[in-house]
């Protein structure tokens, strides 16, 4: 039962993604200078969930079949290491808001990195390479700052096992749970 739960979800992650990627094509490749390729913002799941890392990866795979070769192999190998490297940060924070705004991070970066290397060094334009790697930056901190990074803050609070957890105040033996709260006062009546 398990593994078909982890199964259907990375399913549905890389169709997400590949929907996603295809219907906002406009804006998710190299058509305007600054790109916003709006299923970046599923790149925060692996701090959630590890089968995360494998649905982006084919997602992203799929999702880039309608552009140029290069940038489905560097597209898919830049997605796959942000994953691996989210899922990392997730695993060593398990709690509170900063473990989404470091996840956020590696999808950002990684991408800024390699994706220019598709339409600059390889399409010998190498002199281009600072200049968009700048514009790959600017539109993924764009996306997972508007989308991701909030996504990621929402989910942390919906599951409960990411939730931070809270100490309760002084003197207060109930945890300020207010069933425990009537449950103590109704014991006291007895």
């Amino acid at each position: 039962m398990k593994i078909a739960k982890v199964i259907a979800r990375a399913g549905m992650i890389a169709a997400l993604y590949t929907g996603l990627t295809y219907a906002f094509a406009f804006s998710s490749f190299a058509t305007w200078t600054v790109q916003f390729r709006i299923s970046e913002v599923l790149t925060i799941l692996p701090l959630f969930w590890g089968e995360a890392v494998v649905g982006l990866w084919v997602g992203c795979l799929l999702g880039n079949l309608i552009s140029a070769p290069l940038d489905i192999a560097f597209g898919s190998s830049a997605t796959l290491i942000a994953s691996l490297l989210t899922f990392l940060i997730g695993r060593l924070l398990r709690r509170g808001n900063l473990r989404v705004i470091l996840g956020a991070i590696p999808p950002v970066v990684v991408n800024a990195l390699v994706v220019p290397l598709t339409f600059t060094v390889f399409a010998d334009a190498p002199m281009a390479y600072p200049l968009q790697a700048l514009f790959v930056f600017l539109g993924q901190l764009a996306v997972l700052a508007a989308g991701g990074v909030p996504l990621g803050l929402y989910l942390t609070r919906r599951l409960p096992k990411f939730r931070a957890e809270r100490k309760a105040p002084v003197g207060a033996s109930n945890d300020g749970d207010p069933a425990k709260e009537s449950g103590l006062k109704q014991d006291k009546r007895r």
